[in-house]
Formats: C-alpha cells, sequence, structure tokens
C-alpha cells in the first residue's frame, strides 16, 4: 500500500506542475533581494522607486504566471486590481503600470529599462535580468 500511495502522490506531482516566478530588473540595476512585502508595495505603486530609479512596474496581461503572481504575492484578482489602479491614476496619485504579453517582453522591457520592474517565469530567467524575489 505504501509503494501505491508513493505512485500515485507522483503521478500528481507530475499531472499538476507548481509554478514558479521570479520578479526581475535588469542585470546591471543596483536593487537588492526583496521581501513579499516590499515587492507587494512597488506593484501596487505605493514605492515609487527601484534600485535608486524611478519605478517602472511591468505586468504580464495574461496567464498562469500572472495569475499565480496576483493571487500569490498581491493577494489580488484581475478585476481587483484594475479598479485599485484606475482609482490611483484618477486621482493623480500613480502612473499606470505597462502591460505587455509574455515573458520574453517584460524581460525585454525589465534589461532595457533602468528602474523597471517585472515578473517572468522562472524558466525564462537568463543573464540579463536578476532576481530580486521568487513566488
Amino acid at each position: 500500500m505504501n509503494r501505491k500511495f508513493f505512485m500515485g502522490l507522483a503521478l500528481c506531482a507530475l499531472s499538476f506542475p507548481c509554478l514558479a516566478g521570479s520578479v526581475v530588473v535588469g542585470a546591471d540595476s543596483p536593487a537588492g533581494a526583496l521581501d513579499a512585502e516590499a515587492v507587494k508595495r512597488v506593484f501596487l505603486g505605493r514605492e515609487a522607486t527601484v534600485g535608486g530609479k524611478p519605478a517602472v512596474v511591468v505586468y504580464q496581461k495574461a496567464g498562469a504566471t500572472k495569475s499565480a503572481f496576483e493571487s500569490g504575492v498581491l493577494g489580488r484578482s484581475g478585476a481587483d486590481l484594475a479598479g485599485y489602479w484606475s482609482k490611483l491614476i484618477f486621482t493623480g496619485k500613480a502612473k499606470a503600470p505597462e502591460e505587455l504579453s509574455g515573458d520574453a517582453a517584460v524581460k525585454a522591457k525589465v534589461a532595457s529599462t533602468p528602474g523597471a520592474i517585472g515578473y517572468i517565469d522562472d524558466g525564462a530567467v537568463d543573464g540579463t535580468v536578476k532576481v530580486l524575489f521568487k513566488f
């Protein structure tokens, strides 16, 4: 019975892989590691700088990485975030975050823009970006 249990558990793990993502900045950014609360402040427009530069927040338009980041790190859904950002933008308290399609676009923007911060799947991390936080 023990063997069957572990075989079933392994099959389940293969059927439902865990999504792992990273919050990234350009490889040459002086920004250091962040904790979950600091990441939340940046991505909710409450922190104005990243690595000493004005923050350029980059969200993904859709996908599993976006869903995992929003629910796991920010604790808000897409609709809640849209309303939250609309209020900040309307009152002049923040500039709208950029929304790009996919890991490659986010990585390219972050790698080429001082102060830019975004999130990508761990599999997309390479030498052009530096990981500040894993989720």
